[in-house]
């Protein structure tokens, strides 16, 4: 009997063979420290990921601020971001400050800087996650009509930095 018993709890706990088990990403959690100031660490990764969604792996850290950045960006809120990658072996570093709208319950902010997006970040304070959303500017053209190769919308996580460098499966070409 103990046999018996045995056998079913390993048949259960193993997977069958060939079978590829699909694990969720751990999401980035926001730190935070009193109710003036959250930050968070993580690479960004597309909800839905396509050959066009393939990001450059790039580590990402972003402070936000309640009070402070009046003097700075014109908004007592403001957001700090710093980034590295190393696409094709040259590293890259960047960094950024900019105004952000702050609420008991989220913090956004809206960046509509690059020339064929709008990209909108959101940090849910109550559920202490990220997520950003690209949406393509219809206006917009580029070089070459390069906008138009960009889909409409595009949601991304901000994937915790440990699980990300661990688990992901890079999409395939």
């Amino acid at each position: 009997m103990k046999r018996l018993v045995l056998a079913v709890a390993i048949l259960i706990a193993v997977p069958s063979l060939g079978q590829e088990v699909k694990r969720v990403p751990k999401l980035a959690e926001l730190q935070a420290l009193g109710d003036d100031f959250v930050s968070v660490d993580g690479f960004w990764e597309p909800d839905s990921p396509t050959a066009q969604s393939v990001l450059v792996p790039t580590a990402t850290h972003i402070e936000c601020y309640r009070h402070g950045g009046k003097v700075l960006v014109g908004t007592e809120a403001i957001y700090i971001t710093a980034s590295a990658s190393a696409a094709g072996g040259l590293l890259k570093a960047d960094s950024s400050v900019n105004s952000a709208s702050w609420s008991n319950d989220e913090i956004v902010i809206s960046d509509s800087h690059p020339i064929c997006l709008i990209s909108k970040t959101i940090f849910d304070l109550r559920r202490h996650t990220v997520t950003a959303l690209d949406i393509r500017k219809p206006e917009a053209e580029g070089l070459g009509g390069a906008c138009k190769l960009i889909p409409d919308r595009q949601t991304y996580y901000l994937r915790e930095s440990v699980d990300y460098q661990i688990f992901h499966v890079p999409v395939k070409k």
